[in-house]
């Protein structure tokens, strides 16, 4: 039994450790595809501000680039809060379901004990206890 555990230990040992190297580079690609797309766009808005800078005083070229830079930011804040109050609610909403299942679990079990029981049973051994054309 002690041989199976640290079995069992190392396997998720092993698994951890690839999780977190593969997150590493995750985020260090990440990080460098980021700082890429960031240099990308900095160069489009100098190019944008150059090209409006034809017809109109650099100044005011310079004031509609950042004006556009920042009605984007508003609408990507804006998208972000709409997105943020959909999940809450979702959120609730699967947590007053859990609620209402473990109330609703509670009173089966306060009125049919013995159904329960046959349930817990029933649910352990689908669990725990497999066929052998399973693994096929």
């Amino acid at each position: 039994m002690k041989g199976l555990l640290g079995l069992i230990g190392q396997i998720a040992a092993l698994n951890v450790t690839r999780t977190v190297a593969r997150a590493k580079r995750s985020g260090i690609m990440i990080g460098i595809s980021v700082l890429l797309f960031l240099t990308a766009y900095m160069f489009g808005l100098i190019a944008l501000a150059l090209r409006l800078a034809r017809h109109h005083p650099p100044e005011v070229a310079t004031l509609f680039v950042a004006g556009g830079a920042l009605l984007l930011g508003l609408i990507v804040l804006v998208a972000l809060m709409i997105w943020n109050r959909i999940e809450d609610r979702r959120a609730r909403r699967r947590r007053l379901d859990m609620q209402a299942n473990i109330a609703f679990g509670l009173s089966l079990l306060q009125s049919q004990p013995m159904l329960m029981a046959a349930l817990a049973a029933g649910f352990a051994a689908s669990l725990f206890g497999g066929r052998k054309d399973d693994d096929a």
